[in-house]
């Protein structure tokens, strides 16, 4: 497997867990005091910014 790929595969996983992320935190936003929230919305924005850096090594690398 080329690192290429790796890199790809990372992206994804990063993607379908910052899906995952958003979609539990929208069920359970009401349960969640201000700083769990705001702690939720930076690790979903973490995840996308990784997902977005393997995207990115993946283009430089092909």
């Amino acid at each position: 497997m080329s690192v290429g790929t790796v890199l790809n595969k990372l992206a994804e996983t990063a993607e379908h867990i910052a899906e995952f992320a958003r979609e539990f935190g929208d069920q359970n936003w009401v349960d969640m005091n201000e700083t769990e929230a705001t702690d939720w919305r930076t690790t979903i924005e973490d995840l996308k910014t990784a997902a977005t850096a393997f995207r990115n090594a993946t283009n430089l690398i092909d």
